[in-house]
C-alpha cells in the first residue's frame, strides 16, 4: 500500500509539472529594458528558417525532414533542430538591432525603396499566395498584414543602415579606389575547355577511352598554343558546351545559348578561394578546383597563356584572360567586394550592439517555435521557399 501511495505522488507531481508547463506564458518572445517584445517577428524567422532548411535539404534528396531534424548534426555534434533554433535567434536579434539602429540614426526609406517594398509585398506575398493563404500565414505568425509588410522591409532598412555606415561620408566609408584595388589584388579571369574522365554515372572511363580523351586534350591544347581562337575551341571540344537540339523548349534554348556565350566569351571571374558564383558557393559549396585556382593566380601565367591540367575527374585546358577587358566583370563582383570589406566591421558592430541590447528570451515561447513542433508555412513546392 505504501508503494502505491509513493507512485501516486510521483504521478501527481508529473501531472502538476505538465500543467504548469502547458500554462507557461508565451504571449511575448523576449524582454529588453523590461519591455516585453511581441512573438510575431520571431515566429516569422522560426518558420522561414525551418522551411529554408527543408527546401534546401529536399534538393539533396532528403525526403524525411522530421527525422533529419533529430538525426542530422554538424561537425560539433549540434543537432539540426538546435542549429535552426540558434540561427532563428541570431536572425531575430539582427532584425531587432537593424530596426533600432534605423530609428536611432533617423534613417528613412527612399521613394524607390518604398515602391519596391510595396511591389514585393503585393506580388511576392499577397498575390503569390492568394489572400486566403496570406491571411492564414499572418494568423499563424500572430502578425497583422501591416506588421508582416514591416517585417519584410528590414532588408531595405539594412541597405540604408549599410549606406549610412559605409557610404560616402559614412564612419567606415568604402570608396571606389578601395573596391577596385581589392578587385585587382583578389580576382582573376579565365576560359576553359573541360573534357570528362568519367561517364554519366560518375564511373571512370576505360583505359582505351581515357587514351582517346587524352588525345583530344593534346590536340585542343596544341591548337590553342598555336593561336587558334580559344572560344571556337571551347565550342568544338568542351563537354560544358551545351548542344542545342530541336526538342528543347524556347526557354531552354535561350538558357543554353546564354551559357555557351558566357563560356566562349566571358569565362569565369574567380577569387582566390575559387568562388565564381556566390550563390553556388552558399547553397552547394561549389568552388573551382584549387589546382586551377593556383595556376590562374600564378605569377608565371600571363594573360593569354594556355595551360593543360589533369584533375581527378576531368582534363582541363585553361586560358588566362584580361579581367579588365569589360567593366561588367568588375561590376559583377562589386557587391561581393563591398561585403568582403564591410562584413568584418559589421560583425564587430553587431556583436557590440547585441551586448548592449541585454536581451532575455522567454524560453517557453522560444520552445513553442521549435522546428520539431511547427509545420511548413512558406514552402510553396517540394523544394522552394519564397
Amino acid at each position: 500500500m505504501k508503494r502505491i501511495k509513493t507512485i501516486s505522488v510521483i504521478v501527481l507531481l508529473s501531472m502538476i509539472l505538465a500543467m504548469l508547463s502547458s500554462c507557461a506564458n508565451v504571449s511575448y518572445i523576449a524582454t529588453v529594458d523590461n519591455e516585453k517584445l511581441p512573438v510575431g517577428p520571431y515566429a516569422f524567422y522560426a518558420y522561414y528558417t525551418r522551411d529554408s532548411y527543408q527546401s534546401n535539404l529536399s534538393y539533396y534528396g532528403v525526403t524525411d525532414f522530421t527525422s533529419a531534424l533529430t538525426e542530422q548534426a554538424d561537425s560539433s555534434g549540434v543537432k539540426l533542430y538546435d542549429y535552426i533554433m540558434q540561427e532563428t535567434k541570431s536572425s531575430y536579434i539582427q532584425h531587432l538591432i537593424t530596426e533600432r539602429k534605423f530609428e536611432e540614426y533617423g534613417l528613412s526609406l527612399t521613394e524607390d525603396q518604398l515602391a519596391a517594398l510595396d511591389k514585393t509585398f503585393q506580388e511576392s506575398w499577397v498575390d503569390a499566395n492568394g489572400i486566403e493563404k496570406f491571411t492564414e500565414i499572418c494568423k499563424t505568425l500572430e502578425l497583422t498584414s501591416a506588421e508582416f509588410k514591416n517585417m519584410i522591409s528590414v532588408s531595405y532598412k539594412n541597405t540604408q543602415l549599410m549606406e549610412y555606415l559605409f557610404g560616402e561620408g559614412g564612419i567606415y566609408e568604402i570608396n571606389e579606389d578601395e573596391l577596385r584595388n581589392k578587385y585587382a589584388d583578389g580576382y582573376e579571369r579565365f576560359r576553359y575547355i573541360a573534357i570528362s574522365k568519367v561517364d554519366a554515372s560518375g564511373n571512370m572511363l576505360t583505359t582505351d577511352e581515357l587514351i582517346a580523351k587524352k588525345a583530344l586534350v593534346d590536340a585542343a591544347y596544341q591548337r590553342a598554343v598555336d593561336g587558334e581562337d580559344f572560344g571556337a575551341l571551347i565550342a568544338e571540344y568542351s563537354d560544358d558546351y551545351l548542344t542545342i537540339t530541336d526538342d528543347l523548349t524556347e526557354e531552354q534554348k535561350t538558357a543554353y545559348e546564354a551559357s555557351n556565350k558566357q563560356a566562349c566569351e566571358d569565362g569565369l571571374v574567380i577569387d582566390k578561394n575559387g568562388i565564381f558564383n556566390y550563390e553556388y558557393y552558399m547553397y552547394y559549396n561549389y568552388v573551382i578546383d584549387s589546382n586551377i585556382v593556383n595556376a590562374v593566380f600564378s605569377d608565371t601565367m600571363a594573360e593569354g597563356d594556355v595551360k593543360s591540367l589533369e584533375l581527378s575527374t576531368a582534363f582541363w585546358i585553361i586560358q588566362k584572360c584580361d579581367k579588365n577587358e569589360k567593366e561588367d566583370y568588375f561590376e559583377s563582383k562589386r557587391s561581393l567586394i563591398y561585403n568582403e570589406i564591410a562584413s568584418p566591421i559589421l560583425e564587430e558592430l553587431f556583436t557590440e550592439w547585441e551586448n548592449e541590447l541585454l536581451i532575455t528570451f522567454n524560453e517557453a515561447a522560444v520552445n513553442k517555435y521549435d522546428p520539431r513542433k511547427i509545420s511548413p508555412l512558406f514552402i510553396t513546392s517540394t523544394n522552394a521557399v519564397k
